[in-house]
């Protein structure tokens, strides 16, 4: 374990060499910096999926005995050291790990690693799961596709991105559940409407506005149309004549000198 983790080191060092002679070399060739930015670029995600797979090594495969005791039962071992795929930002790694149970054919009860590297239910990085729904949440998956893989040089599929989105959505319940609500009591006097709340639609009085049957939709029509609203309560802000200035001359660049005297000596009231 020692020794691969070591190979692997050497191997970055040796990268890192090459990298330095490339870079020596299109100095002396006079190449273009976008043309030595791109293999850098390449380089790099090599270094570091090398550096990556030797913590790997350094963690070993979670050999914890023959016969370990888990909530009072005993586990055995299984003979040969499973492979499992993880997909990181660098890319592709085959991590070997041992599996515990009873025997080999019933669900792996425990496996080591994974509490070690604190790895994923799935093959994917946290990291590239965070990177690749930041582009999702904008454009489409076959677009956020092409992203990723233009940059990271990653192959995803869209199913696997959509099916990423459904996992990841699992925790949005919860994480809204254990957000703190305000009182009743404590909301602000002011109802706040906004327009920007996509994808919230809102729910249908069927007896008041029932849904309308129509006949063939014409062209760019769509077969339903979501209203969404976002509601939230405020107090009033008692904003003064010297806040007032400031914001001014944020958004306008105006100069103090700029303000006259009339509206420095004039009340604001509140707003």
């Amino acid at each position: 374990m020692i020794m691969a983790q070591e190979r692997l080191i050497l191997k970055r060092q040796a990268r890192l060499e090459e990298m330095t002679t490339f870079v020596r070399r299109c100095s002396r060739d006079g190449r273009p910096i976008d043309e030595v930015e791109r293999e850098l670029w390449s380089s790099r995600l090599q270094l570091g999926q090398t550096l990556l797979a030797g913590y790997v090594e350094g963690v070993g495969p979670g050999d914890v005995g023959d016969t370990p005791s888990c909530e009072g039962r005993e586990l055995r071992r299984l003979e040969l050291p499973h492979d499992r795929r993880y997909v990181s930002v660098f890319g592709e790694l085959s991590i070997s790990c041992y599996l515990y149970g009873t025997r080999e054919t019933q669900k792996h009860e425990v496996v080591p690693t994974d509490a070690l590297l604190c790895l994923p239910d799935g093959e994917f990085s946290y990291l590239l799961q965070e990177w690749d729904q930041s582009f999702c949440v904008e454009d489409s998956y076959e677009e956020s596709r092409r992203k990723v893989d233009k940059i990271l040089g990653i192959g995803q599929s869209v199913r696997r991105l959509e099916q990423m989105s459904v996992s990841m959505a699992e925790s949005v319940s919860a994480f809204q559940d254990s957000a703190p609500k305000q009182p009743a009591g404590e909301e602000g006097s002011i109802l706040v409407l906004t327009a920007d709340g996509k994808g919230v639609p809102m729910r249908r009085d069927v007896g008041q506005d029932p849904p309308v049957i129509g006949g063939r939709r014409k062209k760019g029509e769509k077969a339903n149309k979501k209203r969404i609203a976002c509601v939230a309560g405020c107090r009033p802000s008692i904003r003064s004549c010297g806040r007032r200035r400031t914001w001014w001359r944020r958004c306008y660049a105006m100069p103090a000198s700029r303000i006259g005297p009339s509206l420095a000596t004039s009340s604001c009231g509140p707003s």
